[in-house]
C-alpha cells in the first residue's frame, strides 16, 4: 500500500495562516497573495481573514496612467481597505480622486448636452450616448463612497470618500501630491464647489505643498551634487600638489555669476507663484537642472597656464571645494525650510478639510 504524499495544504491551519501572512507582507504582497489564493480552495478560505488582509503590501502597485474606473468593490483592494489596511486605503484614495476628475468632466459634458440642442446626425447621437454611458458608469462606481447619494435601505459606506481623501492628505509624499494635484482640485470643485467656503484655502494649500515639496527635492539633489563636486575638487587639488602642477577642477568666475543670476530669477518666479502673482501650472521647478549647468562649467585640466586672460577670473581647486561646501550648507538649509513649509501647509489643508467634512 502506497503512502499518500503530504502537501502544503495538509499543514496545520495556524501554520498555513502564518505562511500566507508572510506572503502577503512581502515586497510584492498583493500580487503574490492573489496568485497564492488562486492555487487551492484551501488557500481561498483565508481570502476573507482580516488579519491577513490588514498586512497585505501594495507599495509596488502603481496607479495606471490611464486609470478608467475604481477597482471592483469585491476585489482585493476593497477587501483590504475595509479590513483597515492603510496601504490599500491610500491606493483606493488615489483611484477615487482620479474617478472624481472623470465624473466632474462627464457631468459637465452631460449637463451641456442637456442644455443645448444638438444635431441628429449619427456622430452626434453616438457622442451623446457615449457621454451618458460614461457618466452612468463612473457615477455607479462611486456610489459606494458617497454618503449623501446612497438611497435607503442601502447602508452608509464604511469608507466614505472624505475618509479616504483625508488619509491621502495625511500620508501623501512630495511626488504623489504633484501627480494628484489636478485631481485633488477637481475633487474639491465637485464636493465643495468653486465658490464654496474653504475651496480657495484648500486650493492654495495644495499649490504651496506642490511648490515647497518640489523645491525641497531640488535642493536635496543640489546638496548631493555639491558634496560630489567638493570631493572631486579636493581630490583634484591633492593630485595637483603631488604632481607639482597647477590644474584640476577650476571655476570661471564670470560663468558662476551668470548661473547665480539664473537661479535668483527662478527663485523669484517661485515666490511669485507662492504669493499668487504668477500662475502655477504644475511644471517642475528644476533648480537642480540649472545647478547642473553650473557644475559642467567646472573643467578638469591637466595643466593650467599661468598666463590667464585678464578679463576672466579663475578659481583654484581649493577655492572650488570651499565654494561647494558653502553652497551645500545653503542648499541643505533651504531643503529643510521647504519641507517644513510643506508640512505646515499640509496641516492647514487638513484643518480646513476637517471643517468641511466633519
Amino acid at each position: 500500500m502506497k503512502r499518500r504524499l503530504l502537501t502544503i495544504t495538509d499543514l496545520h491551519f495556524d501554520v498555513l495562516k502564518l505562511i500566507i501572512v508572510l506572503v502577503a507582507s512581502s515586497s510584492n504582497g498583493a500580487a503574490d497573495l492573489a496568485r497564492t489564493l488562486s492555487v487551492s480552495r484551501v488557500f481561498m478560505e483565508f481570502a476573507g481573514d482580516r488579519d491577513i488582509l490588514r498586512v497585505v503590501v501594495f507599495d509596488n502597485l502603481k496607479l495606471p496612467k490611464r486609470f478608467q474606473s475604481l477597482p471592483n468593490v469585491k476585489g482585493l483592494i476593497h477587501s483590504c481597505a475595509h479590513a483597515g489596511n492603510v496601504s490599500a486605503q491610500y491606493l483606493l484614495a488615489k483611484a477615487l480622486l482620479v474617478s472624481t476628475s472623470r465624473l466632474l468632466s462627464r457631468e459637465k459634458e452631460y449637463a451641456w448636452l442637456q442644455a443645448v440642442s444638438i444635431c441628429l446626425c449619427a456622430d452626434c447621437r453616438a457622442y451623446s450616448r457615449w457621454v451618458a454611458e460614461e457618466y452612468t458608469s463612473v457615477s455607479s462606481s462611486m456610489v459606494h463612497f458617497l454618503c449623501s447619494r446612497v438611497i435607503p435601505p442601502v447602508p452608509p459606506p464604511s469608507l466614505p470618500h472624505f475618509t479616504l481623501v483625508r488619509l491621502f492628505l495625511e500620508k501623501c509624499s512630495n511626488d504623489d501630491i504633484l501627480k494628484m494635484r489636478l485631481h485633488l482640485n477637481h475633487y474639491f470643485e465637485y464636493f465643495v464647489g468653486l465658490g464654496g467656503a474653504g475651496y480657495l484655502v484648500l486650493y492654495n494649500c495644495i499649490k504651496k505643498m506642490c511648490i515647497y515639496g518640489d523645491a525641497g527635492q531640488c535642493f536635496e539633489r543640489m546638496t548631493k551634487s555639491c558634496m560630489e563636486m567638493k570631493a572631486k575638487a579636493e581630490s583634484s587639488a591633492k593630485s595637483s600638489e603631488e604632481e607639482g602642477t597647477k590644474g584640476g577642477i577650476i571655476a570661471v568666475h564670470s560663468r558662476m555669476i551668470e548661473w547665480s543670476r539664473q537661479c535668483s530669477k527662478r527663485q523669484r518666479e517661485m515666490e511669485s507663484m507662492l504669493r499668487g502673482r504668477r500662475e502655477y501650472d504644475g511644471e517642475p521647478l528644476e533648480f537642480d537642472k540649472i545647478f547642473a549647468d553650473l557644475t559642467k562649467e567646472f573643467e578638469t585640466t591637466t595643466l593650467l597656464k599661468e598666463e590667464c586672460p585678464d578679463h576672466i577670473w579663475y578659481k583654484s581647486p581649493h577655492a572650488v571645494a570651499t565654494i561647494f561646501t558653502r553652497l551645500g550648507a545653503m542648499f541643505k538649509e533651504n531643503s529643510s525650510i521647504s519641507f517644513k513649509n510643506f508640512e505646515i501647509n499640509r496641516g492647514f489643508a487638513m484643518s480646513m478639510f476637517d471643517q468641511l467634512f466633519p
